[in-house]
């Protein structure tokens, strides 16, 4: 009797596992090919091999707007959650909305099906509000590290990883390789980046009281308090849309869905294209002077919006970041090389998230 009990044991554990082995190879084979920006967030595990552990931005809910059903429903732990995706460019896929209801595959939704890992989502920078099962990517053995070093360091030239996972109509996904951005993006804090080194203990970091108008930010810099540098890493020429007053390049809130804060109005709207090469190994190096009209940004505070350098706002709790994203610039003038329309296939097509800093010059 025992020894039948045990041998069904073992049978089914065999079965459990060969199912797995199977929905996996199943999920490859007929299912969506996609690939998706992360970055690995700690070192190999010396037990299981090497695997670098990945963060994506679909797995925090406040990356993209949600819609709960019914719309008070408040997630909790081990909830049933879907990202639905859409194409962005340079072939990549990101997360245009979280929802609690499944969506329908005959309307040919592409989405990812995952669970609420706590009850707190939306708390604390790098975390994990959503599982999907594809958070750690295994490696050949002793490639853990060499993956890290190029992804860079806080503080340093940082490359993009994306991930290439393929889905099914069900939203079961599987890790299957990955790939790397040809540009590599970083950001430099100078010393004497913060404008706000004495912020009430009684500030609200949520909502801000203001701009401090006490401080002036030429008597608190020398120099540009960010330097961002971009560096073509790839053995191909790359060419982006960078327009006057490297408008190519935005400021955003990193929360960019739940933040207040916004690029003013009619900034860099109405720019020609204007084509930037860099050539295998070349950088882009850009001083960004916070407190230069450019780079401001917009709250709107009190019924009024105000616009001032993000520094000087009384909130160390919001964070921010550069970026360049590809744009659909079809039929737009190029005054270099005069008179040639520019199309959006002419420029590089992907997008570079700089690291995140906050008012005081903190990185995430």
């Amino acid at each position: 009797m025992r020894s039948t009990l045990i041998a069904a044991c073992i049978a089914a554990q065999a079965f459990v596992l060969g199912y797995m082995v199977y929905e996996r190879e199943a999920v490859i084979a007929h299912g969506t090919s996609v690939s998706i920006a992360t970055a690995p967030i700690d070192p190999r595990d010396p037990f299981r091999g090497d695997f670098v552990r990945l963060r994506y931005g679909l797995n925090s809910l406040d990356h993209a707007p949600v819609r709960w059903t019914p719309a008070d429903t408040v997630p909790r732990k081990g909830d049933r959650i879907y990202a639905v995706l859409q194409a962005r460019p340079g072939g990549l896929h990101d997360v245009a909305y979280f929802t609690n209801v499944e969506p329908d595959p005959a309307a040919d939704n592409l989405f990812l099906r995952g669970r609420l890992r706590t009850d707190s989502p939306g708390i604390g920078l790098n975390r994990v509000d959503v599982g999907y099962g594809i958070e750690q990517l295994f490696v050949e053995q002793g490639h853990g590290i060499e993956i890290e070093q190029r992804q860079g360091l806080r503080g340093g030239l940082q490359t993009a990883l994306h991930a290439r996972i393929s889905v099914n109509a069900y939203g079961t996904a599987v890790l299957t390789g990955y790939d790397w951005n040809a540009l590599a993006i970083g950001i430099e804090i100078a010393d004497d980046f913060a404008l706000n080194r004495n912020i009430p203990a009684d500030a609200d970091p949520a909502t801000g009281t203001g701009p401090d108008n006490n401080n002036n930010s030429d008597s608190n810099a020398a120099s540009a308090p960010l330097t961002l540098t971009v560096v073509n890493q790839s053995d191909q020429t790359v060419t982006l849309n960078n327009p006057g007053e490297n408008c190519g390049f935005h400021l955003e809130p990193m929360n960019h869905v739940t933040s207040g804060y916004r690029e003013p109005d009619g900034v860099c709207s109405g720019l020609a294209a204007e084509p930037l090469t860099l050539a295998p190994g070349d950088s882009l190096v850009i001083p960004v002077d916070l407190a230069e009209p450019r780079w401001q940004m917009s709250l709107l505070l009190n019924g009024e919006t105000v616009t001032a350098d993000v520094r000087s706002f009384r909130n160390n709790g919001e964070w921010f970041r550069l970026v360049y994203r590809s744009l659909d610039t079809s039929g737009v003038q190029s005054d270099s090389p005069p008179g040639k329309a520019m199309k959006a296939t002419d420029f590089w097509q992907g997008e570079l998230v700089s690291q995140a800093f906050n008012a005081l010059g903190q990185l995430d």
